[in-house]
C-alpha cells in the first residue's frame, strides 16, 4: 500500500494555520522545520507517532508543491523519518532516496514541450493583467512552475478568472493558494508522479490526502482519499462547485486534521493487512 499525502496544511502547519477552536488546548507539538534561525512548520506528536508507525505498515510518499531546497528544510525528513521517494515541485521531480530522477524530470520536460504552451506566451498573457498592486513579481520553481506573492484583496477577481479559464485551454493550471498565485503546466502534476513510484514500487493501493486544488488530482485519481476541513479542496466541496463525492473529510479542520488523516489511513492500513 502506498500513502501519498500533501505537506503543508495537510501533515505541516505553521503557527498561523493551527485553527484551534477557543475551547481547544493546544496540543503536544514538535518543531519539524526551521528557516533563518525560527521555528516555522510544525506536527503534533500524536501525527508523528502514528506516520512513523505507518512507515513500518506502507510505503510513505511526500508530496509537496515546494522547491526541492524547501522540502529539504524540513528536519522531520531529515532526522527521523526517511522517505525513500518524494515529490516536489508539484510533480515536477521524483525524489529516490533524496536524489532527482533524471528519467521523470526529462519525461515531465519533454511532456511540457509537446503538450503546453510556451512559457513564455502564458508569461506574456499574465502580464496583461497583473500589476504591482496585488502581484510581486514572477519566481521560477526548480524549472517546472511559476508562482507569484499576491495581495488577495487587490485582484481583479474576473480578469484573473478569465485568465485561468484561457490558460486551462492552453494546458496550463493556475491555483491562488493562500497568498501565492501558480502557474502550472498541466503535466506537471503530483498525481502522474505518485504514480510513476506507484508502479516502481509495484504497489496495487494508493491513499492520498491533500487539501488544496494542486492535490486534487491526486485525491481523484487515488483508491481512497482524506482531505482536511479546510483549504481549497473543502471550501470548493461546502460551496458547491466541486462535486466530489470519493473525498472523505475530517471532522477537526487545522494541525488537529493531520492525526485525524493519519488515523484513518492506520486503520485502514490495518484492516488491509488482516483481510
Amino acid at each position: 500500500m502506498l500513502f501519498a499525502s500533501d505537506l503543508d496544511q495537510t501533515l505541516i502547519y505553521s503557527a498561523r494555520s493551527f485553527r484551534l477552536l477557543p475551547d481547544h488546548k493546544l496540543p503536544a507539538m514538535s518543531v519539524v522545520e526551521t528557516y533563518d534561525g525560527k521555528d516555522i512548520s510544525y506536527m503534533t506528536d500524536h501525527a508523528i507517532k502514528h506516520l512513523l508507525q505507518l512507515t513500518s505498515q506502507a510505503s510513505f510518499v511526500p508530496v509537496t508543491t515546494r522547491t526541492i531546497e524547501q522540502y529539504r528544510r524540513i528536519s522531520l525528513f531529515r532526522d527521523v523519518i526517511l522517505p525513500a521517494y518524494g515529490v516536489v515541485s508539484n510533480g515536477g521531480n521524483v525524489l529516490v532516496n533524496g536524489v532527482i530522477d533524471q528519467e521523470w524530470n526529462q519525461k515531465v520536460k519533454s511532456n511540457v514541450s509537446q503538450m503546453c504552451l510556451c512559457t513564455q506566451d502564458i508569461l506574456s498573457q499574465f502580464g496583461e493583467i497583473s500589476h504591482a498592486s496585488w502581484a510581486g513579481s514572477l519566481k521560477l520553481a526548480d524549472d517546472c512552475f511559476h508562482y507569484c506573492i499576491v495581495e488577495r484583496e487587490n485582484i481583479p477577481t474576473e480578469e484573473l478568472a478569465s485568465f485561468s479559464l484561457w490558460a486551462k485551454s492552453q494546458n496550463w493550471k493556475i491555483s491562488l493558494q493562500g497568498r501565492k498565485l501558480y502557474l502550472v503546466p498541466a503535466v506537471v502534476n503530483k498525481w502522474d508522479a505518485v504514480l510513476y513510484i506507484r508502479n516502481l514500487l509495484e504497489e496495487k493501493t494508493v491513499i492520498a490526502a491533500g487539501d488544496s486544488l494542486l492535490d486534487l488530482c491526486m485525491l481523484e485519481q487515488a483508491d481512497y482519499a482524506i482531505a482536511p476541513r479546510h483549504g481549497e479542496v473543502w471550501e470548493s466541496y461546502s460551496r458547491g462547485t466541486l462535486p466530489i463525492s470519493s473525498v472523505q473529510f475530517t471532522n477537526q479542520a487545522g494541525i488537529l486534521a493531520a492525526g485525524e488523516i493519519l488515523d484513518y489511513v492506520s486503520q485502514f492500513t490495518a484492516y488491509k493487512m488482516q483481510a
